[in-house]
């Protein structure tokens, strides 16, 4: 669908939007379209948004004109580089519209409906080695309170791993978000032995992130740390947890 044919749509009172609320929305180009052991060049710049160096699965950093420009990217401890993208601007700009009427639609840079900051981790040779997936902070104070229960579908998705995982005690200052306390790591490795993996979801409060501020006895809204970090590489590389 088009941005004109969507816009008259809109103007119209949303009459067709119905129909699409069934449809997928889905990218062009998604994190899960990359095969790993293949060169970066498989990425093609028209397929994707915006294209920068990657921050650990923050924020971009470096913007880069295009995937061929990885090299200029900091390696990271072990030596790969981290390339991070977002979805075509399209796809993002009909799913805000769909958004309008339907708030459960999800498009944009997301998996299983969470937004999400998608990179690749690319050898010197332009080599993608891995994948990193890790829940955006920068969204609703909804989708962040869900962000941590990410880590099921991907312990759903990669069942066949025999996946072990643990739940992490409190560390030094961390407190439950009301009754609950949420760090479970999950480690795994594909069934061919090549590929290694890594899933980190937490649900807490951080030292410091009070729920009531003691200047205004009022609730802090948004003091929590929500999250799902995926990580997935291929051997000898080994999956980077959350710092």
């Amino acid at each position: 669908m088009s941005k004109k044919v969507l816009l008259a749509l809109l103007s119209l009172g949303l009459p067709a939007l119905p129909a699409l609320s069934q449809e997928q929305i889905k990218p062009v180009y998604s994190i899960w379209d990359v095969t790993m052991g293949q060169p970066l060049s498989q990425a093609r710049d028209g397929d994707v948004g915006a294209i920068a160096c990657g921050t650990d699965g923050g924020p971009p950093g470096q913007e880069l004109r295009s995937f061929n420009d990885y090299m200029t990217c900091a390696p990271e401890a072990s030596g790969l580089r981290e390339v991070y993208f977002t979805y075509d601007d399209e796809q993002d700009y009909i799913t805000l519209a769909l958004e309008v009427a339907y708030q459960f639609l999800k498009g944009g840079t997301s998996v299983y409906a969470q937004p999400v900051i998608v990179s690749l981790l690319v050898d010197e040779a332009g080599i993608v080695q891995g994948r990193r997936i890790v829940t955006d902070d920068r969204t609703t104070d909804y989708d962040r309170r869900n962000a941590y229960t990410l880590i099921r579908n991907f312990k759903a998705r990669y069942g066949q791993w025999s996946l072990s995982c643990n739940d992490l005690p409190m560390q030094d200052g961390e407190q439950p978000v009301g009754k609950q306390f949420v760090h479970e790591l999950c480690t795994g490795q594909s069934p061919d032995g090549q590929t290694r993996i890594v899933i980190e979801a937490s649900y807490l409060r951080k030292k410091g992130q009070r729920a009531i501020s003691q200047e205004t006895q009022q609730v802090n809204k948004g003091y929590f740390e929500s999250q799902t970090r995926y990580e997935e590489v291929l051997v000898p590389y080994d999956p980077k947890m959350a710092s």
